[in-house]
């Protein structure tokens, strides 16, 4: 195992020993902190009963630290940016993943989020690790180096960001289904607007992500568009998103859709990402999904 894959299975450890840390302070919690709505519309904690929910949190951070150590050794070794491949991507998912999750969780009261998002980053890490992690030749297509950064890259963030709304708009459809009944979790009014923000933050980085693409399959497949699962889906995905934009500032039962319409897009996201890859064949396919 090289010193980045050692990193790795690291931060996957510290991730299930937070998930689980979450977990027991959600299943002994008799109390939630009192939630205010200041007014300018922002949310706020006035009291963090739940400790446990800071120490998981803080788990998330010293994986985010180790995955960060990862990727920058994966980078040296490689000589590129370090998402070429299934095994690459998957950990700068899940690095991309806490990142955004921890930046949000500084700025509203979502640590009781820390379990779900602990447990779909221990899982990208788990799809990472199962992957070789020997170094290979970039195949023709990808020797772009600037376009292999910033199209990538662009892509993991959108999908962090997506994955981040997914987890708060789960939460949500269950405060609201009991009724703001889980003190574990932050009212469903917080976990909304906190969907709501990463989700219009996700869309517009998704479409750069989409036209870099586009641009970049031009210049290496002298077209646009290619009709390739990978896109076709990328598509689809952008579509729901747009469609979640459309219905979240409703106030008819279209609006009821909003967060089940963030939870499609996230399964949107691990079909474009993963399912596009495994089940078809497609020009994307060098990259091991």
């Amino acid at each position: 195992m090289t010193g980045s894959s050692a990193l790795l299975a690291a931060a996957l450890i510290t991730l299930l020993g937070a998930s689980v840390i979450g977990i027991a302070a959600a299943l002994t919690s008799v109390a939630r902190g009192t939630q205010t709505v200041p007014a300018d519309g922002e949310y706020a904690a006035a009291a963090q009963p739940i400790s446990g929910s800071t120490t998981a949190l803080v788990g998330t951070v010293l994986a985010a630290i180790l995955l960060l150590g990862s990727l920058v050794a994966r980078t040296a070794r490689t000589g590129h940016a370090p998402w070429s491949n299934l095994h690459e991507f998957s950990a700068a998912f899940a690095f991309g993943l806490l990142v955004v999750y921890i930046g949000l969780a500084m700025r509203r009261p979502i640590a009781g989020l820390t379990p779900a998002v602990a447990l779909v980053a221990a899982a990208l890490l788990g799809v990472s690790l199962l992957q070789p992690d020997e170094v290979r030749p970039l195949v023709p297509a990808l020797q772009a180096p600037l376009l292999l950064t910033i199209h990538v890259g662009t892509a993991m963030l959108a999908y962090a960001i997506g994955a981040v709304a997914f987890a708060a708009a789960l939460g949500e459809i269950v405060q609201r289904a009991t009724h703001d009944g889980i003190a574990s979790l932050p009212p469903t009014a917080v976990l909304r607007a906190a969907a709501h923000r990463a989700a219009i933050l996700a869309f517009p980085i998704l479409t750069a992500a989409i036209v870099l693409g586009s641009v970049w399959a031009n210049l290496a497949w002298r077209s646009y568009w290619n009709n390739d699962p990978k896109e076709l889906a990328a598509a689809a995905t952008w579509l729901v998103y747009g469609g979640y934009l459309h219905v979240a500032g409703r106030r008819d039962r279209w609006a009821f859709s909003a967060p089940w319409l963030l939870v499609l897009g996230f399964v949107a996201i691990l079909f474009t990402w993963l399912g596009a890859g495994l089940l078809f064949v497609g020009q994307h396919s060098y990259a091991g999904a």
